[in-house]
């Protein structure tokens, strides 16, 4: 039984200049312990998939227009906020695409790490801050009981990714929600965020989506595979069938763009838009 399944999830924008059709009949499952993969261009529905998941969207514009979504045989599209509030940083949690405006500036980073303890399980004082500090040398952070009373401006950005990766973990969730994590570091520390991603999966047994746009990354993180493209997936399979057999014209537009594929020399490919 997976332990999310969504149907036919249509999310929509009703904005002044008419309405912006972001996810169209989306579906899709995710096991315990697997890792799926959505790929695509900036703009093709892939964060929304997920902000509508967590009821994130801001409504209005925003409105789920259809679809379910059963976690372990809850609709979290159905469910009450009161409900998803239980639900969502404890069962479900999120690491988002930019630590810098994620993270509070003006909250030290012990009280971030500790509000989802608080809030979740009812621990708070010493006991909060000790399991924080364990959360922060867990994802690689040198001197954390010191470390653990500065502000998200005094670290780096790599550094401020790993705390966001130890609030999304220090609550133990079953599934784990990776929005781009990786876009904004240069590529020695996106290396060791994704291994610590990894690594972190397989201590806890979290089943993990992987939003990105780079297929590199996903080749490498992902069990199974969904392209998107203009709000609806375009191809699902496993990472390699994929990667071997693209069916989809846009799938195999995407890996010709990859710049190792690319013949020495040449201008290298690019998908054409419409302007």
């Amino acid at each position: 039984m997976p332990l999310l399944d969504v149907r036919h999830l249509t999310t929509r924008f009703h904005t002044r200049n008419g309405v912006v059709n972001a996810v169209e009949d989306v579906s899709f499952t995710v096991d315990p312990g697997q890792t799926l993969g959505i790929v695509g261009e900036s703009g093709s529905g892939k964060s929304v998939i997920c902000y509508s998941l967590l009821g994130l969207i801001p409504q209005p514009p925003g409105r789920i227009e259809n679809g379910e979504a059963f976690f372990d045989g809850i609709d979290l599209l159905k469910s009450s906020e009161k409900q998803l509030r239980k639900i969502r940083g404890k069962r479900i949690s999120m690491i988002f695409q930019d630590p810098m405006t994620s993270l509070n500036p003006f909250m030290k980073v012990s009280a971030q790490l500790t509000e989802p303890l608080q809030i979740h399980e009812n621990c708070h004082g010493k006991q909060a801050l000790h399991r924080a500090i364990d959360a922060l040398t867990e994802v690689g952070i040198p001197d954390a009981a010191k470390r653990i009373h500065s502000y998200p401006h005094e670290f780096s950005g790599g550094m401020r990714q790993r705390v966001m990766i130890a609030m999304a973990l220090i609550t133990r969730p079953e599934l784990l929600i990776c929005d781009e994590p990786t876009t904004a570091l240069d590529v020695t520390v996106q290396k060791q965020v994704l291994d610590l991603i990894r690594e972190r999966q397989k201590q806890l047994g979290t089943a993990v989506i992987f939003i990105t746009h780079d297929l590199a990354v996903v080749s490498e993180m992902a069990d199974y595979i969904n392209v998107m493209y203009a709000g609806k997936i375009v191809e699902s399979a496993g990472k390699n069938d994929l990667f071997r057999n693209p069916q989809h014209a846009y799938t195999r537009a995407l890996l010709k763009c990859i710049p190792a594929n690319q013949t020495k020399g040449e201008p290298l490919y690019t998908i054409p838009g419409t302007f």
